[in-house]
């Protein structure tokens, strides 16, 4: 079970090996998406980065819980309404996705009791459901 969750969320990060995936076509991964946002999308779309970082800590917080049950998330910010006041705060928004990502993928290697399965698939549908946001708003923008 553990490996079809990996591969899943290998899908949803990077986009898929092949011709098409369950979730998206090649190079329409969550990361992908996500760094096509310029700063003049998130500022045309107030919400956007702050659901950015929800996902990031949705992410992140499964990762440590999947490990430690009682894993509380580090970072105090609030993604409600989040904007990053410059490009190097979203680059460094973009690198936290990746990494939070990466440690999700590692944490799915841990034995997982049937509760942490369930909340691994729901990390994981929950990032694909972003992706998917993501590629939608990047096909809807002018070119």
């Amino acid at each position: 079970m553990s490996d079809l969750l990996r591969e899943t969320l290998r899908e949803v990060l990077y986009g898929p090996d092949g011709l098409s995936g369950l979730f998206s076509a090649p190079g329409d991964g969550l990361l992908r998406a996500a760094h096509a946002l310029t700063m003049d999308d998130l500022r045309a779309a107030p919400g956007l980065a702050g659901r950015v970082m929800a996902l990031r800590h949705a992410l992140e917080l499964t990762a440590l819980r999947l490990a430690d049950p009682h894993a509380l998330l580090s970072d105090p910010t609030d993604p409600q309404g989040w904007q990053p006041p410059g490009a190097q705060a979203w680059r460094d928004e973009l690198v936290n996705l990746a990494r939070a990502g990466q440690a999700l993928y590692d944490a799915l290697f841990l034995p997982l009791t049937p509760a942490a399965q369930r909340e691994a698939h729901g990390a994981v549908l929950h990032a694909a459901r972003e992706a998917a946001l993501l590629q939608h708003w990047r096909g809807l923008r002018p070119h």
